[in-house]
């Protein structure tokens, strides 16, 4: 069988979102946010100091004990 000599280790990695510690696999941005399903209109990510932009959230990877801030924007009167 051919994958039976390959030895793939998937380890949770620990990061904050908002504050609150999780586990992830996700190694970029971009597949984190999708996988918290989060809407995406008026939506913006921090990772430390640093404001993401948008077309650089699939090729921004995560470190262990990163701080992310998740930001929506919202209407209201």
């Amino acid at each position: 069988m051919f994958w039976s000599g390959l030895n793939i280790d998937f380890r949770l990695m620990k990061i904050f979102v908002n504050g609150q510690e999780i586990e992830t696999k996700f190694l970029y941005l971009e597949a984190l946010v999708a996988d918290l399903q989060m809407p995406l209109a008026g939506l913006a990510v921090a990772v430390g100091d640093e404001v993401v932009p948008r077309q650089k959230w699939s090729s921004f990877s995560l470190k262990e004990n990163d701080e992310v801030m998740l930001i929506s924007a919202t209407r209201g009167g």
